[in-house]
């Protein structure tokens, strides 16, 4: 069942997901989809359970963006919960997602997944 609020967009784009539950360390994925309050994620390998988020808890996601030679390298950056995980029988799992804030800035300007991403996802999650 479609549980979602607006229309879906199939689009598959890399992105990094953290928490506070992953401390220092982020997880990598692929979009499959988005809308203006949704995002549906496949994460490229299957973390140890302990690493996996649970219902309800934070995340930030960075979305690479495609490059535009009129404004350099972008990125989208949400605040999240989680709604779903859904494990893959022979695969990775995927996370959906609700969108609460999100933003566009320069790639590496937020700094979130730079040198110490846990507690700048802190101070944004709060």
């Amino acid at each position: 069942m479609e549980s979602r609020r607006n229309a879906k967009i199939d689009i598959n784009l890399a992105c990094r997901l953290t928490s506070p539950r992953l401390g220092n360390e982020f997880l990598t994925g692929i979009t499959e989809n988005i809308s203006r309050g949704d995002i549906v994620v496949l994460l490229e390998e299957a973390p140890a359970a302990a690493e996996l988020p649970g219902i309800g808890d934070p995340i930030v996601v960075e979305i690479d963006l495609p490059a535009n030679h009129a404004f350099g390298r972008k990125c989208m950056q949400c605040q999240t919960t989680v709604a779903r995980v859904v494990m893959g029988e022979a695969g990775p799992p995927r996370i959906a997602m609700r969108i609460h804030k999100m933003r566009f800035q320069s790639r590496g300007e937020g700094r979130v997944f730079g040198d110490k991403p846990g507690e700048l996802v802190r101070q944004l999650l709060m």
